[in-house]
């Protein structure tokens, strides 16, 4: 059993409270207990013997700093998710084009190709070491990205063309 300086006896109780507020009410120096036990006190109509007048127009005003402090941490954390959630967007719509890509290159090199996918293994940058295909390789390469209406990256053609033949096979 606690008793207090003006011989009331205390109880403790338990207050669970989001970290963010927390963060603040220490950041401020502010004592929970007495502020909540002056709260409770004005809530039930008591008067505080605790402090003077002056005391708890203090706590009142840290007790709305450290409110305005909370409402402005949880704004800029909706912002941060906000931000998070365009990005991933971003990436959504980048993946997306990518794939719609790869399948615009996949189709034009299929209707160079044709049925024809294992002759076109030699010209393949790895099977040519010696650069004796290039030629059929840029060919290869420009007819892609004519067929696709922008230029294409050869490693592009590369890995389609590699998953073409693999598929032929």
């Amino acid at each position: 059993m606690r008793i207090d300086a003006h011989g009331n006896e205390l109880r403790q109780r338990t207050v669970w409270l989001p970290v963010a507020i927390l963060d603040l009410v220490e950041a401020d120096g502010l004592k929970l207990s007495p502020f909540f036990r002056h709260q409770l006190e004005l809530y039930y109509g008591l008067e505080s013997k605790n402090g003077s007048r002056e005391h708890r127009d203090r706590l009142l005003i840290a007790a709305r700093a450290a409110f305005e402090k909370q409402r402005e941490a949880e704004a800029e954390t909706e912002a941060a998710r906000e931000r998070a959630r365009d990005a991933v967007r971003a990436m959504r719509a980048d993946r997306e084009a990518a794939q719609v890509r790869q399948t615009e290159i996949a189709d034009a090199l299929q209707t160079i190709v044709g049925k024809k996918a294992g002759q076109y293994r030699r010209v393949l940058p790895e099977n040519d070491p010696y650069g004796d295909h290039i030629n059929e390789w840029d060919a290869l390469v420009a007819g892609v990205s004519r067929r696709c209406g922008t230029a294409v990256d050869p490693a592009e053609v590369a890995g389609a063309l590699r998953a073409l033949v693999a598929a032929s096979a």
